[in-house]
């Protein structure tokens, strides 16, 4: 009896033993594992975006980049319907183009912020709007020259991606009829009918409203740039020229993304761990060592031809993203952009990861 209670004691013993030694061996992989896993991207559902992601089961799947001419994926039927659609989307923004000559269509290809999409493309509209003004502004205008426009339509986001002239100019006799601000105004309530009044009212207050800083008093360059946690994104935005002269829209481009992909690859904190003196500090000893150990002179100074743009920016550029298979495998990097000018009179670009100081890029 005292043998088998023995070996019983024994067995149990030596469960224990491996439980703990199994337990133990689990422990010490997983922290192996989250100092050693590159970190994936998580939903913003799954994922407080204030905190760092460091792991998930999975990948972002995103439709971008695309670095060769897309394939319309549709149908003659298809095609022959988004045309339709696209045609009802022009008149709704633009009543006064003539729509008898929206029948020059053809499949082409819509620039993003890096990549590519499939589009359908409108090409010599005829611009009926403003003729008297314009006539004014250019006796040769209608008989000789009528404005005509090309118009840019995305099936897949179902809005305008480009609307206006190939190439345009005023006369430095002109005069504008509306002040910056009116133009500015008037060029929000454009975008306002764009992009639908309840997803306006919906993010207005997360927009970054910048202009422009060019020597013009007839036109006015307007962005209209996506933010994420108060963090302005590199490039996602729309662009609008307004002309001052007419008190319309004479351009429009819009390089946003999916907003849901965009934000579920935007999972970094957006509070920087570096500050904007550290990224200087940074840049500015690279540049030192660049230059066989002497100092570099550089000013800072805004981004090239804008009034003010924020420094600290979400780094959207698929060229600096990691992208495999159309998978995007980490998190947008939160970065410093410092543009600086040198004693040569050019203007540079240093841009410093915010989380690591890392030198992502240095452009000349």
């Amino acid at each position: 009896m005292v043998k088998k209670i023995n070996l019983i004691s024994l067995i149990l013993l030596t469960a224990l033993f491996a439980t703990i030694v199994l337990i133990s061996g689990c422990t010490t992989g997983a922290k192996e594992k989250t100092v050693t896993e590159t970190p994936t991207v998580q939903s913003t559902e799954e994922l407080n975006p204030a905190v760092e992601s460091s792991s998930a089961n999975y990948m972002m799947k995103v439709s971008w980049p695309r670095d060769e001419n897309p394939v319309p994926p549709y149908s003659d039927e298809e095609k022959e319907s988004l045309v339709k659609e696209a045609k009802q989307e022009i008149i709704r923004l633009f009543p006064e183009l003539d729509e008898n000559t929206l029948d020059n269509v053809s499949w082409g290809r819509l620039y993003y912020s890096g990549y590519i999409v499939p589009a359908i493309v409108f090409s010599d509209v005829l611009d009926l709007s403003k003729i008297d003004e314009r006539i004014e502004i250019d006796k040769d205008y209608f008989q000789n020259d009528p404005r005509s426009v090309n118009v840019v339509y995305d099936p897949e986001r179902k809005t305008i991606g480009r609307y206006g002239p190939d190439g345009w100019g005023g006369d430095n006799d002109d005069e504008a009829i509306i002040s910056v601000e009116e133009a500015e105004e008037h060029a929000l309530e454009f975008y306002k009918k764009m992009v639908g009044e309840k997803y306006y009212e919906d993010h207005k207050d997360e927009f970054y409203i910048a202009r422009h800083d060019y020597d013009d008093d007839l036109f006015l360059d307007l962005d209209i740039c996506t933010t994420y946690e108060g963090v302005v994104y590199f490039e996602d935005h729309s662009s609008i020229n307004y002309d001052m002269r007419l008190d319309t829209i004479n351009y429009y481009f819009d390089t946003r993304r999916d907003p849901e992909a965009l934000y579920n690859i935007t999972t970094l904190s957006p509070e920087p761990d570096i500050t904007i003196d550290e990224a200087k500090e940074i840049l500015e000893e690279r540049l030192k060592e660049n230059n066989e150990g002497s100092k570099v002179d550089v000013e800072y100074c805004q981004r090239y031809q804008y009034y003010n743009y924020p420094n600290l920016q979400w780094l959207d550029v698929p060229y600096y993203m990691d992208i495999e298979d159309g998978y995007v495998t980490s998190p947008l990097k939160l970065i410093w952009e410092l543009p600086y000018t040198t004693p040569n009179g050019r203007m540079h670009y240093g841009i410093i990861d915010a989380h690591t100081g890392e030198i992502i890029d240095i452009q000349f």
